[in-house]
């Protein structure tokens, strides 16, 4: 009986309520929330058969990004330029993984390789896509994004006009200043 006497004393209550400190969450690694950032991204990656290698500058408003891209396609008869201004939706504001969907246009220079006498074509194209960046840390992160350009250019055959379609999938690394 006086064990059971002390079992009862030394336990809590079960009805009594428990007062415990809730933990405060840990802030996002990146919050594009708190003003006006940029971002540097190079990248390499594969478009139409063709290594690619690139450099994007970006400003971020939050929810939206302003985008300048410049790209090099390595190709076997023709290297490709692309320079683009993008708009990028940011569906993600806060967080390590931000997702964003993304549409531009810009100018396709296209030059040939191995060939003597053939002049640079340039061209104006557009582009949308997709992809995702995952911070690492707050200045550091991954890249991964896919896109499909489509450019107009005249046959010299036909004198028609010829609508390309090229898609390029990208790897890359970031760089976020505030």
């Amino acid at each position: 009986m006086a064990a059971l006497l002390v079992l009862c004393t030394n336990t809590p209550s079960m009805h009594a309520q428990q007062t415990e400190k809730a933990e405060a969450p840990a802030p996002p690694v990146v919050d594009l929330t708190r003003g006006v950032s940029f971002e540097v991204s190079p990248h390499t990656g594969y478009m139409g058969g063709s290594g690619t290698f690139g450099l994007r500058f970006s400003m971020n408003y939050g929810a939206f990004n302003f985008e300048i891209a410049g790209e090099q396609v390595i190709g076997q008869t023709a290297n490709l330029y692309p320079i683009f201004v993008n708009a990028v939706l940011n569906l993600s504001t806060k967080g390590n993984l931000i997702p964003y969907g993304t549409v531009g246009g810009g100018l396709m220079l296209t030059t040939p390789t191995n060939t003597i006498g053939d002049e640079t074509v340039s061209t104006l194209g557009v582009s949308f896509g997709g992809g995702a960046r995952y911070y690492l840390t707050e200045i550091f992160g991954l890249r991964l994004e896919g896109k499909q350009y489509i450019t107009s250019v005249q046959s010299e055959r036909d004198q028609n006009d010829e609508l390309l379609f090229f898609q390029e999938i990208s790897l890359g690394v970031t760089f976020l200043f505030n």
